[in-house]
């Protein structure tokens, strides 16, 4: 019999590439928050600020993928700012209330978590002992582990990614820049010698299943490729995959802050994510390099 995983965040780009996965071999139950994508076959509703969630979902599950959250590229208004953390930690807090009033014996918790842990603003290269930032973000990101961390008191084995901007064509950072380089122009933000650490959509869900098969991955992982590059570095090796003939114009960081305000730290750079535990684990990366997956 299959292991039945549970995963939230079904209409996310990651939970979907996962599937793809996964498919194959386990039984993959999802919940949603949007009643139109529930069939309560595999697709269960849940609501949490009603504290609800199907039971449906939970019972007979072995392993619980948290991948849900309010996206943090929206708005950073008092508002948003507490759906994104009521749509990570207090759904979290939820599952693991419902499991353990049901009995449900969870054997692996895998929760997404993000390199914001270690602040905004920060400009160093940090590994998964490197302190905690000072900010809202980064307490988010505390908050959303320790809503994780809970899970060990089921006696489940936790494993928390601290992800990196993810790479996919589709969706997310990828999507965002190769949209005007179809114009014919992209942007770097000054100083563009910052580091830029990101990994690609096929290397998390590739982890997230190493993970699921190996019992010795625990504990906060820093998700990125393997390799330091810097922000313009990036942006040249898509353009000379993708739109060869794109002109490169710099923006300084005063003016992206003037549009997107606070979140403008959140895609500057500067912060490179470690991943020697990564490596040490075993995982062996699909794509290391930007130009491992764009020549393709």
């Amino acid at each position: 019999m299959q292991d039945k995983i549970l995963i939230t965040g079904y209409n996310g780009a990651l939970a979907q590439r996962l599937r793809s996965f996964l498919e194959n071999d386990y039984e993959l139950i999802y919940l949603t928050s949007n009643k139109k994508s529930v069939d309560n076959h595999s697709i269960y509703y849940w609501d949490v600020k009603n504290n609800y969630v199907d039971e449906n979902a939970l019972l007979g599950c072995s392993h619980i993928i948290h991948l849900c959250g309010f996206n943090i590229m929206n708005s950073w208004s008092k508002k948003n700012k507490e759906k994104m953390h009521s749509s990570r930690v207090d759904t979290a807090n939820l599952l693991f209330d419902k499991c353990r009033s049901l009995g449900v014996n969870i054997k692996t918790f895998i929760g997404a978590s993000a390199m914001g842990y270690y602040g905004l603003g920060v400009e160093s290269d940090v590994d998964e002992n490197s302190p905690l930032g000072e900010d809202w973000l980064a307490k988010l990101s505390f908050d959303w582990e320790a809503a994780a961390n809970q899970f060990e008191k089921i006696g489940s084995r936790i494993v928390n990614l601290r992800i990196s901007l993810m790479m996919d064509l589709n969706s997310g950072f990828l999507k965002v820049t190769l949209l005007p380089m179809r114009l014919g122009i992209t942007s770097v933000f000054l100083p563009s010698n910052l580091a830029y650490s990101w990994i690609h959509i096929d290397d998390l869900c590739g982890f997230i299943t190493y993970a699921l098969r190996n019992q010795n991955i625990v504990g906060p992982f820093n998700m990125a490729a393997p390799n330091k590059q810097n922000q313009l570095e990036v942006i040249r090796e898509i353009k000379k995959y993708i739109f060869k003939n794109a002109l490169i114009f710099p923006i300084p960081l005063f003016l992206m802050k003037i549009i997107l305000g606070g979140r403008s730290q959140v895609i500057k750079g500067g912060l490179h994510l470690k991943t020697d535990k990564l490596i040490d684990s075993g995982y062996k990366y699909k794509y290391p390099t930007i130009s491992s997956f764009l020549k393709k």
